[in-house]
């Protein structure tokens, strides 16, 4: 089965308007079968996001330091001279 692409009849573009396909797909939803519809409400408690937000935090700062320290590193071993 080949797979074809969406071309719009570019004439018939100018007096009706095609939906997208993402519209087409959510309008053959109902409105409680799929989706974010309801009020937004947090899942865990605010003491593990901010230690989730920690660990990130922590995380990229040791990530940054490991680079600047092999970066470090390679200027001071390009700086040696080549032993003959």
């Amino acid at each position: 089965m080949s797979r074809r692409a969406y071309v719009p009849n570019i004439a018939s573009a100018r007096s009706t308007q095609v939906p997208r396909r993402s519209e087409r797909r959510a309008s053959s939803f109902k409105t409680c079968d799929a989706g974010f519809h309801g009020v937004a409400r947090p899942a865990a408690s605010s003491h593990l996001s901010n230690a989730v937000a920690a660990t990130i935090a922590v995380g990229t700062l040791s990530l940054c330091a490991g680079v600047t320290l092999a970066v470090l590193a390679i200027k001071a071993s390009m700086a040696l001279p080549i032993p003959t």
